[in-house]
């Protein structure tokens, strides 16, 4: 789930939002899985914190004086809330499968965020959104807005229906706007624009070093979660194309380095790792119009684009692409 985003749809809510009195809230949750010993929530300008115990469950109560959209954190994950006050939620949450299967009961606003953003951060879903024409773009954008709309059905709050509507509409301007920018970047068999970082000894390493070898780019950072997520399926792919003529580059566009590298161990990462450490600003995100990461790229032996939103490790797909250029 993208913090800015709930920033962003937070900001709206405020803007309708009546001071009242402040209300209470008590949540319990259970965590299979555990990446820590805490959980967070962050609400508005304040963030509370809850300590797991022995089996993995926890229990926190703080109040709101309006009804408000907040996120739950834990470890690099996160995942969208609307709270009302007067209300006792629960659920419940695997971290191997975080966003799959994080349930709520006795918060319907929040169980359809969850849905919502389950569906927002698919690749699949992403990945017809950006490699599509204009016209498939409307369709692929009305199937989304038809899923959206018929989960907002069920909901009674026509104050937070109208803030999801609205959330809506920029979501809509987002993807004319990526789009767009797509429709300015070189098309699958031309030449790829070249990039050039080092590696955690300083050694440069440019993309076009490369040529004569597929490659397989993968742009992320540490604190993106299903960037940390696809890290196993990276290293299966690794393992199952050792001895083939593909490279994989990783590209990190972390700012700090020593996280990267702390990172890089951790997971005993292989390949070619790189890091731009310029954040959003990143040379490589603005060449390839990358609005979000993880983003995972395609390039022939020859240095041309064979697909510059290609399929995740962890997607079928991704094999049979590979295998069909090798």
């Amino acid at each position: 789930m993208n913090i800015q985003k709930i920033a962003f749809i937070s900001s709206l809510a405020l803007l309708f939002a009546c001071k009242q009195e402040p209300k209470g809230i008590s949540i319990t949750g259970s965590i299979e899985n555990p990446t820590s010993d805490t959980v967070a929530f962050k609400v508005q300008d304040t963030t509370y914190y809850a300590k797991l115990d022995v089996d993995h469950q926890f229990n926190i109560q703080f109040s709101v004086d309006t009804a408000t959209y907040a996120y739950f954190i834990h470890g690099e994950e996160n995942s969208a809330m609307y709270l009302y006050g007067d209300e006792q939620i629960n659920f419940s949450i695997n971290t191997e499968l975080f966003d799959e299967t994080i349930e709520y009961t006795g918060s319907p606003a929040s169980s359809y965020l969850a849905k919502k953003y389950l569906l927002e951060e698919n690749a699949d879903f992403w990945s017809k959104m950006y490699n599509s024409s204009w016209s498939e773009f409307q369709l692929g954008l009305n199937e989304y807005k038809n899923a959206v709309m018929e989960e907002l059905h069920f909901l009674t709050d026509s104050g937070f229906i109208a803030l999801e509507k609205m959330d809506m509409e920029q979501m809509a301007k987002y993807f004319e706007h990526t789009i767009t920018s797509f429709e300015k970047l070189p098309k699958p068999g031309e030449a790829a624009i070249d990039f050039s970082y080092p590696d955690r000894n300083g050694n440069e390493y440019a993309l076009s070093d490369l040529k004569g070898k597929l490659v397989y780019v993968d742009v992320w950072a540490t604190w993106c979660g299903p960037c940390v997520r696809e890290i196993p399926h990276l290293l299966n792919l690794e393992k199952d194309y050792h001895d083939k003529d593909i490279v994989f580059l990783s590209v990190s566009v972390d700012d700090n380095k020593e996280a990267w590298k702390k990172m890089l161990d951790d997971y005993n990462m292989g390949g070619v790792q790189l890091i731009g450490d310029k954040g959003w600003q990143t040379e490589i995100m603005q060449s390839y119009a990358i609005n979000g990461i993880p983003r995972f790229m395609l390039f022939n032996k020859e240095g041309n684009i064979i697909s510059l939103m290609a399929p995740r490790p962890s997607s079928k797909g991704i094999r049979t692409l590979i295998d069909q250029h090798l």
